[in-house]
């Protein structure tokens, strides 16, 4: 019988093992040693996870000194909606991290020991509640990643909140010390401001794209700040979609109100004794990198973009 080469079963299989069914995936890897081999490959250089239970279970193995994983992981996936026993989450993301992956073989690692992802995907909430939240941080620090989003398990027309305000410091504070990270994506996230905790956006050297989605409390002051703050020059585009001043029954944030807030971030002589104007290279800069869009519409009340996704 024929023999398809490697990299054509690996497409087969990466097709067949995104939407995994336990037992048809035990049945494919159980038809030949080298279904095997390639979809352990597979399975294990890109982690998923969509209940605790799986994440306990891996630990629990992983975590024990004879059992090393076989293949290095490139990425990690979290999609754990209804996560009920969450105040412990972060805790096992940690664990992960510090327990399972330090003995991996052929991993890449950064200068200061940190372990390189291609990708973390995590589809989950917060809790005003955890009383361990500073575990976010201390999971995430133990990574360096190229790209990272954290989405919200809500459906697509509902806004709710998945990171808030307590997560989203511990959070930033993991991401400014990203040296690898040219993706990033936010979404369902408030931005209102927690006395004592960094409520600016993370400055992220290598940065490249950023999606900021379902977003409220979001002061153009700090999106200014943040496209021209000198450690940004590699930021290429800003997406806001569905971006908020305050809450979701107030205005969007458009383009204009971040030309509004440059002007005071940057004086220029020629505003000197004179009412503040943008220059052109500023205004030139803020086009050029921001898009402003309305994704999700109210039934009725709140901010209301007719006939177009931009605003």
């Amino acid at each position: 019988m024929p023999i398809l080469p490697p990299e054509i079963l690996e497409d087969i299989f990466s097709i067949f093992l995104s939407t995994p069914n336990s037992g048809s995936v035990l049945c494919l890897l159980r038809t030949s040693s080298n279904f095997l081999q390639i979809g352990q490959r597979f399975l294990y250089s890109q982690l998923r996870f969509t209940t605790q239970r799986q994440l306990a279970s891996f630990i629990s193995l992983y975590s024990l000194p004879k059992h090393i994983l076989p293949y290095a992981p490139r990425s990690v996936e979290l999609d754990i909606p209804r996560n009920t026993g969450s105040h412990s989450l972060f805790t096992d993301i940690h664990a992960i991290f510090s327990r399972c992956l330090p003995n991996v073989k052929d991993a890449q690692r950064d200068e200061n020991g940190r372990y390189c992802l291609d990708s973390l995907y995590l589809r989950l909430n917060s809790h005003f509640f955890d009383s361990k939240i500073e575990m976010i941080y201390s999971s995430l620090s133990l990574i360096n990643p190229r790209r990272f989003t954290w989405t919200g398990p809500a459906p697509p027309h509902h806004i709710s909140i998945a990171i808030i305000p307590q997560a989203k410091a511990c959070l930033f504070r993991a991401l400014s010390e990203y040296t690898n990270l040219v993706y990033l994506k936010l979404t369902h996230i408030s931005l209102f401001p927690v006395v004592g905790e960094m409520n600016h956006l993370p400055i992220i050297p290598s940065l490249r794209t950023f999606y900021l989605c379902q977003v409220i409390h979001l002061n153009p002051a700090s999106i200014a700040a943040l496209i021209f703050d000198p450690n940004s020059e590699n930021l290429e585009k800003l997406y806001l979609i569905d971006a908020y001043l305050e809450s979701i029954w107030g205005p969007r944030l458009r383009r204009s109100d971040v030309e509004k807030a440059a002007v005071k971030l940057i004086p220029t002589a020629d505003n000197v004794g004179h009412p503040a104007v943008l220059d052109e290279n500023t205004r030139s800069r803020i086009h050029q990198i921001i898009t402003c869009m309305a994704q999700t519409e109210r039934i009725m009340g709140g901010d209301r973009v007719e006939n177009t996704f931009l605003v």
